[in-house]
């Protein structure tokens, strides 16, 4: 299952607080809640009482008791929005508006409990996204160009979604020398040099608050004199390691020169494992031959992703 945006997310969350409030009859409309609370095969009932879950566990959160009133968690919703609104702002001593201002904020705060799975009522499927590193990835594309068999650059762009207060950077690494450039969205540090790689780090313009997005992107080389990192003269592969969760991960290759004849999808394999085994192109869709393209969905654990190829016909060889 592709689950929908945060976006689309936030969009239900304001629907749901409309008209009669978070009733069964109005939660059928809101398809994106339904999935990240279990999904179209679990009960509507199931559904309502995972979002009030997570609504409760916004806990010292202002706009908290504002949306539970504003969505009549606590009982048969009274009247329409307004009505529950103007009820909730007398009980506090505010005015409506600023009311709804604090649910905003909250259905913000929600939206960000509901994407990350921190919620004590919610599902635990096998593949369930663990938060590291203060961020989730909301969407990565990569492409990567593979020139006469070696690895050339890629061109990379993430938008992501602040987990906590304050966060200033991103850290992103590569198991070989590389370095970055034309990078927008942020400016970087000098790069670490590990025995196993790169360690690069991008500072934000400004720090982010938890829930806010953003994206930044920069191409990525090995510097001349440094060894290629080419895999070897019959297979290869370009992916990711997901340290971070990821919601969406799009992956290009695109091969100037040699095409090689047998290309294949992995997806959460180990780093030893990775690229597995070839099996079959299905799923990537080839807008030319040089270009094979994939999208994945719901990464996280340290587990890789991405695409390999054989430059000779060899599926029942074994990977080195």
């Amino acid at each position: 299952m592709t689950l929908r945006s945060r976006n689309d997310l936030i969009d239900d969350l304001i629907y749901l607080r409309k008209g009669p409030g978070l009733t069964l009859d109005r939660l059928k409309n809101a398809p994106a809640v339904i999935d990240y609370c279990g999904g179209p095969d679990v009960p509507l009932s199931t559904v309502r009482e995972r979002l009030i879950t997570a609504v409760n566990s916004l806990g010292g959160h202002r706009g908290g008791p504002a949306l539970r009133a504003v969505y009549g968690v606590d009982g048969p919703p009274a009247g329409d929005t307004e009505d529950r609104r103007r009820a909730f702002a007398g009980s506090v001593g505010r005015k409506p508006n600023t009311v709804r201002g604090w649910e905003n904020d909250a259905i913000e705060e929600l939206a960000v409990v509901l994407l990350t799975s921190y919620y004590a009522g919610s599902e635990t499927p096998k593949g369930m996204v663990i938060p590291h590193g203060g961020f989730l990835i909301e969407h990565l594309h990569v492409v990567t160009v593979i020139r006469d068999r070696k690895f050339f650059e890629s061109h990379q762009t993430r938008t992501l979604l602040s987990l906590v207060d304050g966060a200033a950077g991103f850290r992103y690494g590569s198991y070989s020398p590389t370095e970055i450039f034309a990078l927008s969205g942020g400016s970087a540090g000098v790069p670490e040099q590990h025995e196993g790689g790169t360690m690069h780090t991008i500072r934000f313009p400004k720090e982010l608050s938890r829930g806010q997005a953003h994206t930044f992107s920069f191409r990525e080389r090995i510097p001349a004199g440094a060894p290629d990192g080419a895999t070897g003269p019959e297979a290869g592969f370009a992916g990711q390691t997901f340290e971070s969760p990821t919601l969406s991960y799009t992956n290009e290759v695109c091969f100037l020169g040699d095409v090689p004849p047998t290309v294949w999808t992995y997806d959460k394999l180990s780093r030893i494992e990775r690229p597995g085994t070839p099996t079959t192109s299905r799923g990537l869709n080839v807008g030319e031959r040089a270009v094979f393209r994939v999208t994945f969905s719901e990464l996280y654990g340290g587990l890789c992703s991405g695409i390999g190829w054989r430059w000779r016909n060899a599926l029942n060889r074994p990977d080195r």
